[in-house]
């Protein structure tokens, strides 16, 4: 059979310059924006300080720490002095995935800072509001560092038929110059993964046959966080109730390799391997905005409320691919896509937080949070710009609205006294899966979460560490569900080894 595709090999040949030098294939042929797009940057996962990841985040009703005003911008109007603190550590991220009787464990671990900033408080000339304070803090949202490994599983399918039931009917010119399909089918063409049936120029034969099994590698990498830039103004009126409001712009960095590399099982098959690689850059910025207010009801209750408005997020996606088979003869053929880039915007969904703690006098607090966020709320949308299309992601949004659903977070920390200037804490936490049942997922998405961390601090400075730690899994297709019939299982675990300090201003 690859005699046949080497018949061809002048007319492809002829093309190379008009796909390596094509503008743009569009999102409709790879890296296509969709509903997934928009739960990876409204799920969140925020990294604070030592003292709110120590207590598991369940911070909202308490303040007068840099971690708490990205939760709630209340917290800034308890202070009654300025602060300057940064916390940094390791964020490991593990990945199980299992599929038939395959099974692989892969870990990412790197680097980062979780949280930095500064407040400075100002006496006031007004009795009822002795004090303001102006804050400038930064912290990660969620980080998307990720490793996943599934080597040599036995699949009922392979994903050259899906490029060639999408070269089937078209025209093998426009295969040849990349005007179709040039992510994707164009590069099996060019590779000669995708062979004229006979005499025809619209129907396409393979080297195997596609509905066989096959023996199958796949390798993702992802890597990327949501940072946001805090600017917050709050105050405490008659000693009873904090007001604070923050402006938040939020930079977006992620990047993905998929490496799918097949090898076919069928007898007589002159094609030993062939790998379809591709590669996704997004970088992005946004605005929100965030009010809050904390009540103090008596010396041992408080109360606090936040509002998150949604998040616009402008982003810019670029990505290639590229397609490489190797011949049982020792002949090898790669070919790589143009450069693509499209631009669009994700509104993410707003975000409800009632928060309330018990002060038990000098000796321990216990602190709750609970979260809401309507997931159908998100939403895809077209940005006018040279590299948009005007499309409505009508389709993607309805896709939206059905297999997502309000998710709810219940956060619980308590923090011990242990002398005068030595402090333990514990929390905890989960967060309800964000689809419906209709989304069809068989995996368990909700976050089960757990934390401790310890600290010393006296009245001018501190330093302690804080671990937290995430568990929860994911369906995940290596093809379409309709050709892989059950999906890979993924347990999921992202765990923060945090150390940190600061000093009073």
């Amino acid at each position: 059979m690859k005699n046949t595709f080497r018949t061809c090999k002048m007319l492809r040949v002829g093309g190379i310059v008009l796909i390596t030098f094509s503008i743009l294939g569009l999102a409709s042929d790879v890296s296509a924006q969709n509903e997934v797009d928009v739960l990876r940057y409204s799920r969140l996962n925020p990294v604070g300080s030592i003292r709110t990841t120590g207590m598991g985040g369940a911070f909202g009703s308490l303040g007068a720490d840099i971690g708490s005003i990205g939760l709630n911008p209340a917290g800034i109007g308890m202070y009654r002095r300025g602060d300057a603190s940064i916390s940094m550590g390791l964020h490991s991220s593990g990945t199980k995935v299992s599929l038939i009787n395959t099974t692989d464990d892969q870990t990412d671990v790197s680097a980062t800072i979780g949280s930095i900033g500064v407040v400075l408080t100002t006496p006031s000339v007004n009795p009822d509001w002795p004090f303001v304070s102006i804050g400038f803090t930064h912290s990660k949202q969620a980080i998307f560092d990720q490793r996943l490994l599934l080597e040599n599983a036995d699949l009922n399918g392979s994903l050259l038929g899906v490029f060639h039931g999408m070269a089937q009917g078209t025209d093998n010119a426009d295969l040849n110059d990349g005007s179709a399909f040039p992510f994707t089918a164009s590069l099996a063409w060019y590779t000669y993964l995708l062979d004229p049936d006979g005499a025809s120029n619209t129907e396409y034969i393979t080297p195997f046959n596609t509905d066989t099994t096959t023996t199958l590698t796949r390798r993702i990498e992802r890597s990327g966080n949501i940072g946001e830039t805090q600017y917050s103004i709050g105050g405490t009126y008659q000693n009873w109730l904090s007001l604070g409001a923050t402006i938040a712009t939020s930079k977006v960095t992620f990047s993905e390799e998929s490496r799918h590399e097949e090898i076919p099982t069928e007898e007589g098959t002159e094609l030993a391997s062939w790998s379809y690689v591709e590669n996704l850059d997004v970088q992005g910025s946004g605005l929100t905005a965030k009010l809050g207010a904390i009540a103090k009801v008596s010396d041992w209750l408080r109360i606090g409320v936040a509002w998150h408005s949604p998040t616009r997020l402008k982003l810019i996606d670029s990505y290639n691919t590229s397609i490489r088979s190797v011949w049982k003869d020792g002949d090898v053929y790669e070919e790589r896509s143009p450069e693509g880039a499209y631009e669009y915007l994700i509104i993410t969904p707003s975000r409800f937080i009632v928060s309330g703690s018990f002060v038990l006098g000098k000796y321990a607090i216990i602190s709750t949070d609970y979260e809401s966020v309507d997931y159908r709320n998100g939403k895809l949308k077209s940005i006018d710009g040279g590299m948009s299309t005007g499309y409505s992601f009508e389709a993607e949004n309805s896709t939206v609205n059905d297999i997502y659903r309000r998710g709810h977070e219940a956060r619980v920390g308590l923090e011990i006294r242990l002398n005068q200037d030595f402090r333990f804490r514990v929390g905890t936490g989960i967060s309800t899966s964000p689809y419906s049942y209709a989304s069809g997922v068989l995996s368990n998405p909700s976050q089960f979460k757990a934390s401790l961390g310890g600290e010393y601090r006296n009245e001018r400075w501190y330093a302690g560490f804080a671990w937290n730690r995430t568990w929860y899994s994911e369906d995940l297709y290596l093809l379409n569900p309709l050709i892989q019939g059950s999906p890979a299982h993924l347990d999921r675990t992202l765990g923060m080894l945090s150390i940190g300090g600061g000093f009073r201003i």
